[in-house]
C-alpha cells in the first residue's frame, strides 16, 4: 500500500472512533496521563526539532511526566501539507505547520511570508505571537481550524546559495534557482526563473547543473541538505525572513487537559522563541564555518539596491488584494504585523545569523 493510500486509511479510521467516542486525546491514559503525537516534516536533528525536544523535556519536568511527546519526524505520520489536519482527525495531537503549506487553513498566518518587512527573526517571531493574540481577524483562522498556537519555530532570513557571483538584483536575471513561496515573486520581479523543488534535491541539482543556485532556505539550514559544500557564493539579497512554521495543538483536547497540564503546556510554551533563536544560531555558527572552510565567498545586495528591488515588487498589495475577495479584512492584518515589527525592531537586540555571518 502506498504512502497516500495509507495516510486516507488511517484518516478514515480515526474519523470512525472519534464518531464512536472510542479515540480520547492520542495516549492518554486512565491516570490522565498524555502521550502527545508530534509530527513534523523537520528531520530529528534541525534546529526546529532540537527546539520541540527542549520544549517537550520541559513539558514533562513540569508536569512530573504526566505529560509526554512522541515525535515523528520526516513525513512519516503525515505530510507537511496535511500538518494540521492530522491534528484534527486523530493521527497527531501536535503538529509543525509551515506557512508555505497554509495558505488555504491559515490564510492569515502567511502574512509572515512577506518579503522587505524585517530581518530579525527574533521579531519575526514575536509578530507570529503577538497577532495571535493582539489581532481578531489573524486569531479567527486559528480558531475555527480547533486549533491553538503554542509558539512559532526559528527560521532566520532567506540566503541566495549560487553558483556564479551575483553584485545586485540585476545579475540575477535568466538564471533558474530553486525556490517557493512569495520569495518566487521576488526573484521573478530580477527575471529569475524560480524552480520548485524539495529542500533535499537541491545538492544534486546544483552538482548536476540543474539549477544555477538556491533560495528559501536560510543560513541554518545549509548544513542540514550538505549545502555548505556546493555554494562557491552566498549573498544576503536583503529579502530577510520570508517563511516560518509554528507548534500547534488541537484546541479541545488542550482544553479538556487538567488546569496545570496547560499551565505547564503555556509555560514552555513561553521559552519557545528563546530556545529556538539559541539553536538556530547553534546550526547557523556550524553552517558558517563550514562555508569559510570551503572558501565560500559571501556578500550582500547594497541597501539602495535592494531599496530599487523593493520598490518594483507589488507581494504586499497582492496578498491584501487576494484575501480581501476572500473576506478577510486582510489589509488590518498586515497593518498591525508592520506596528508590531516596528515596535519590536526598538528593543530587539538580535541579529539575523547571515548578517553576523558576513560580518564574521
Amino acid at each position: 500500500m502506498n504512502l497516500q493510500n495509507r495516510n486516507k486509511k488511517v484518516v478514515r479510521v480515526a474519523a470512525f472512533l472519534a464518531a464512536s467516542g472510542l479515540l480520547t486525546a492520542c495516549g492518554q491514559d486512565s491516570n490522565t496521563n498524555y502521550t502527545l503525537h508530534y509530527t513534523t516534516y523537520s528531520n530529528a536533528t534541525s534546529d526546529q526539532s532540537k527546539t520541540v525536544q527542549r520544549w517537550a523535556k520541559e513539558v514533562e519536568k513540569l508536569t512530573n511526566g504526566g505529560v509526554q511527546v512522541e515525535f515523528h519526524y520526516s513525513q512519516s505520520l503525515a505530510g507537511a501539507d496535511e500538518a494540521l489536519q492530522a491534528t484534527l482527525d486523530g493521527r497527531a495531537d501536535l503538529a509543525q505547520v509551515g506557512s508555505f503549506y497554509a495558505s488555504s487553513d491559515l490564510s492569515m498566518f502567511t502574512v509572515i511570508e512577506l518579503p522587505f518587512e524585517t530581518q530579525n527573526p527574533e521579531v519575526h517571531m514575536t509578530a507570529i505571537e503577538r497577532l495571535y493574540r493582539e489581532n481578531e481577524v489573524y486569531r479567527k483562522d486559528f480558531d475555527q481550524q480547533g486549533v491553538k498556537l503554542l509558539y512559532p519555530l526559528p527560521l532566520g532570513s532567506v540566503v541566495l546559495g549560487l553558483k556564479q557571483p551575483a553584485k545586485a538584483p540585476e545579475d540575477l536575471a535568466s538564471r533558474s534557482i530553486r525556490s517557493g513561496g512569495l520569495t518566487s515573486e521576488v526573484l521573478m520581479s530580477a527575471g529569475v526563473n524560480p524552480v520548485a523543488m524539495t529542500a533535499t534535491d537541491i545538492y544534486e541539482s546544483m552538482e548536476r547543473g540543474i539549477v544555477d543556485g538556491y533560495s528559501a532556505l536560510a543560513v541554518a539550514n545549509l548544513s542540514t541538505f550538505g549545502l555548505t559544500r556546493v555554494t562557491p557564493y552566498l549573498v544576503n539579497p536583503g529579502i530577510g525572513a520570508y517563511s516560518s512554521s509554528i507548534v500547534v495543538i488541537n484546541a479541545k483536547l488542550f482544553e479538556s487537559m487538567p488546569d496545570e497540564y496547560k499551565k505547564a503546556i503555556e509555560k514552555a510554551s513561553s521559552h519557545g522563541i528563546s530556545i529556538g533563536l539559541e539553536e538556530m544560531d547553534a546550526a547557523a555558527s556550524l553552517a558558517c564555518t563550514e562555508l569559510k572552510q570551503e572558501g565560500t565567498e559571501l556578500t550582500e545586495f547594497s541597501v539602495e539596491d535592494v531599496m530599487a528591488w523593493k520598490q518594483q515588487v507589488n507581494v504586499d498589495s497582492d496578498w491584501v488584494s487576494r484575501y480581501s475577495k476572500q473576506g478577510y479584512d486582510a489589509q488590518s492584518v498586515l497593518d498591525d504585523y508592520r506596528k508590531i515589527i516596528a515596535d519590536e525592531e526598538t528593543t530587539s537586540t538580535y541579529s539575523d545569523p547571515v548578517i553576523t555571518c558576513m560580518g564574521g
